[in-house]
């Protein structure tokens, strides 16, 4: 018997293997190909803000890039690069956004040493832009290894998850009083129908260039900073209608994904003599409100028998809503999940160890009422 069960191995999995094992919790994390074998392994894992004007996008992504910026250079020093980060517009929109960005936010500005400028292109160089002291580039595979280490983990594919007294059990192999699902873009295991990720696919390129560049780089796509190989990661969501999972979908061309990567890269700076090292691709989980969620899963079905008027658009209290017993779920991170999921980690282990309240902000019983008005009609 497992006190938690985590099903889903991705960041946001091996976050919450990570604090929970830290808690003194016995954890099992699950995974039916393997540890960081999906999106979270394909992905950049840039930690960085999101540059938004206000609102509560802000106010998470901000409170997430300082929690977990400090978190990874205290536990995974040596996982961890920290450099500034230029980050420019890439439109006439987001110029208006990134100029008010500067203006208000709160986080630690900086300048750039004139011959830095040097390598950028003047195109990129006519957008606001602005530059922060600290941001960080984390090694995706390794920090998942190491968050995952004092968990036991098991490679299945989890078909069945039924609770029975007090505990879960998970395909009829494994127990858990409680459950956390971390599945992405995957199916949910159990019936979540309020909530459909939406699918984002990522594509990262690693590359050998004579071109040195110090800091981390934002525009059309993200560039790291050079590692003390001379290597540079490259990596977008810059193909937003491919979804892997879809099967109608023809293959992902690699070859063209790569070359627009690099194109993209060079409409910011000069990039020489490149050798591509290494592809990564995977598909991430978003959310239409761009927030992710954190907290219990809401039983729709027992929910909508206790309170049918739920279906006509009346407004409840979601403590009136029906609960799944010590399920829990975290998912729509997005390509911020280096960012966000260590933060939303913290925020469960101190609900389950503590009984402290998750922001409503992220709480997935935000989409049901939505979902009622929209198809339960």
């Amino acid at each position: 018997m497992f006190d938690v069960a985590i099903v889903g191995a991705g960041i946001c999995g091996c976050s919450c293997a990570y604090m929970l094992t830290q808690a003194g919790l016995r954890v099992a994390l699950i995974d039916a190909t393997g540890i960081a074998a999906g999106g979270s392994g394909a992905a950049g894992a840039f930690v960085s803000p999101k540059f938004v004007k206000s609102g509560p996008v802000k106010e998470v992504s901000e409170a997430a890039f300082r929690f977990s910026l400090t978190f990874y250079q205290e536990h995974f020093s040596e996982l961890t690069s920290v450099s500034r980060l230029l980050h420019f517009a890439n439109n006439a929109l987001s110029n208006e956004r990134v100029a008010y960005f500067r203006e208000h936010t709160s986080l630690a500005q900086a300048t750039l040493e004139p011959e830095y400028l040097e390598h950028i292109n003047l195109e990129a160089r006519r957008f606001e832009s602005l530059v922060l002291e600290s941001s960080a580039v984390v090694d995706a595979h390794e920090i998942c290894k190491k968050m995952a280490a004092a968990a036991t983990f098991f490679k299945i594919d989890v078909n069945t998850l039924h609770h029975q007294g007090t505990s879960w059990s998970l395909n009829n192999q494994l127990r858990a009083k409680r459950v956390i699902l971390t599945t992405g873009a995957y199916r949910h295991v159990v019936d979540i129908p309020y909530f459909t990720p939406r699918a984002v696919f990522g594509h990262r390129i690693n590359i050998k260039t004579s071109s040195y560049n110090p800091i981390n780089v934002h525009q059309f796509v993200s560039i790291s900073q050079s590692d003390s190989e001379g290597v540079i990661a490259i990596g977008a969501t810059h193909d937003v209608h491919y979804n892997p999972l879809n099967a109608s979908n023809q293959r992902y061309d690699v070859a063209t994904g790569r070359a627009t990567l690099l194109e993209k890269a060079r409409r910011t700076m000069r990039l020489e003599h490149v050798d591509i090292l290494k592809d990564f691709t995977g598909v991430r989980a978003g959310s239409v409100d761009h927030l992710p969620l954190l907290g219990l899963v809401v039983d729709s079905k027992k929910t909508l028998e206790h309170l049918p008027k739920l279906r006509r658009g009346k407004q409840y209290d979601i403590n009136k809503y029906e609960y799944y017993p010590d399920l829990y779920m975290m998912n729509g991170v997005g390509g911020y999940g280096f960012v966000l999921a260590p933060f939303l980690a913290k925020m469960l282990q101190d609900f389950i160890m503590r009984g402290s309240a998750v922001t409503p902000l992220v709480l997935p019983s935000r989409f049901l009422r939505r979902w009622c008005i929209q198809k339960c009609r």
